[in-house]
């Protein structure tokens, strides 16, 4: 039997991707191994959404061409969003790559395999399989990621998705719902629902979110649902409600707003408003008060002077949100925004962003302070990578991977359980907590 080895970059998106591919190489007949010395099949779930990602994946790559080189007979493939958007560019200055495939070809892996060497699938730009796939879980036991949609809508000026992936299109509600099941068949407590914008799942009218919670709600084994991803202008009272309702559906909301200065947002053609916004972050504290705000923010876009970004910092101190990302404008080749007039300084771009993440630290640890002597149920998720004595896991305010975590102190359990925990320190975004 054949043995591989896989490297995830990027989104949970593509770590949804991963799982599948994986699976469907297990199916094949292939084994997974832990080292890529010693794979036969090596395959990098490449990124390319900034100029950052793809350097990474272009890392990667070389890294893996290496393994493969000093293992005779080995094959390397580069899959994802790199392959979709440069595959002969690839191809030409990679040549140790066998196989390039685009973003859609991720479920023909193991037939693709059989091809000729310098083989490219980019047919297809999205992968929304009816129904469900099988999939391999490559994290934490206690969660998984649903993928509900794929690609994006929207012609925000600095983004390259859509040029990548295309159009938004959802996934039909029955084959969510069969591999929610599946997934908490094989342990998974808590559902992460991702696409690159949820409200705009089953337009129009989007209603369909909302009947899509309801048939998750009904998964046995699932306790969270989380909502990744939404935008201001798609988030509905209703749907504040729901998150507020105290159901499976936990009190969490992702909204990537980017900023918060009209002239900003309009040349960024983010299709919203400050009065949205501010709208928003009003109903959400009326309707859904103990909800947990998370957003991310650009610095430096073109046009980004000094009152805007002093405007975005003022912001930035009054909402006091939850958990805050905050990126540099990257000027992307294809996108308007790399044409726009009145370019921002590299050194200021960043300068504003470490000026940004510092008022948040602050704002973190204070909210984190005042948990102390407080009581929360925490999903557990697993061991620190510092100590096996040690676990962590996460509150219903707590998104995995981006957010601070909970370390345990004096726990005997599995990821996957659940535990009522007094939290006794905080840091600027971690919190310690002892089972109750």
């Amino acid at each position: 039997m054949k043995s591989f080895f896989f490297v995830s970059l990027g989104c949970p998106k593509n770590r949804v991707d991963t799982e599948v591919a994986a699976a469907a190489l297990m199916e094949a007949g292939y084994v997974p191994c832990d080292s890529p010395d010693a794979a036969d099949l090596l395959v990098v779930n490449t990124c390319s959404f900034i100029g950052d990602a793809r350097e990474e994946s272009v890392d990667v790559l070389l890294e893996m061409a290496g393994h493969k080189l000093a293992r005779k007979g080995a094959r390397l493939v580069a899959m994802g969003c790199l392959g979709q958007q440069s595959a002969e560019e690839l191809q030409a200055s990679m040549p140790e790559i066998d196989l390039i495939l685009g973003t859609g070809a991720v479920g023909r892996l193991p037939d693709l395999l059989a091809g000729a060497p310098g083989t490219i699938d980019t047919n297809g730009s999205t992968f929304l399989p009816e129904s469900t796939s099988p999939r391999v879980l490559t994290q934490s036991p206690a969660f998984a990621y649903l993928k509900v949609g794929d690609g994006c809508s929207r012609r925000c000026t600095f983004c390259t998705i859509p040029a990548i992936k295309g159009p938004f299109d959802s996934r039909p509600i029955p084959a969510l719902v069969a591999e929610a099941t599946a997934l908490a068949a094989a342990g998974a407590k808590e559902l992460v629902l991702v696409a690159q914008d949820v409200t705009q799942y089953g337009k129009p009218g989007r209603r369909r979110l909302l009947t899509l919670l309801d048939e998750l709600e009904e998964v046995e084994g699932i306790h969270w649902i989380r909502l990744m991803y939404l935008y201001p202008e798609g988030i509905s009272r209703t749907l504040l409600k729901r998150i507020g309702g105290g159901g499976k559906v936990v009190p969490y909301l992702d909204v990537p707003i980017q900023h918060i200065d009209n002239r900003i947002l309009r040349r960024m053609k983010r299709g919203t408003s400050e009065k949205t916004v501010r709208k928003l972050i009003d109903d959400v504290r009326n309707l859904a008060p103990d909800t947990a705000l998370r957003t991310t923010l650009i610095t430096g876009f073109p046009g980004e002077d000094k009152d805007a970004f002093n405007k975005l910092r003022n912001f930035v101190k009054e909402v006091r949100f939850h958990h805050l990302g905050v990126f540099p404008f990257s000027p992307e080749p294809g996108t308007e925004a790399a044409l726009l007039d009145q370019p921002v300084h590299g050194r200021t771009r960043t300068a504003r962003v470490n000026r940004l993440l510092q008022l948040q630290k602050k704002i973190s640890l204070k909210r984190n302070e005042a948990l102390i002597g407080t009581t929360t149920k925490v999903l557990v998720e697993g061991v620190s990578d510092e100590s096996d004595l040690v676990h962590y896991g996460r509150t219903a305010h707590q998104a995995p991977e981006v957010d601070g975590v909970v370390y345990l102190e004096m726990f005997e359990g599995n990821p996957g359980d659940f535990v009522d925990v007094e939290i006794v320190s905080a840091g600027d975004y971690d919190l310690v907590g002892r089972p109750s």
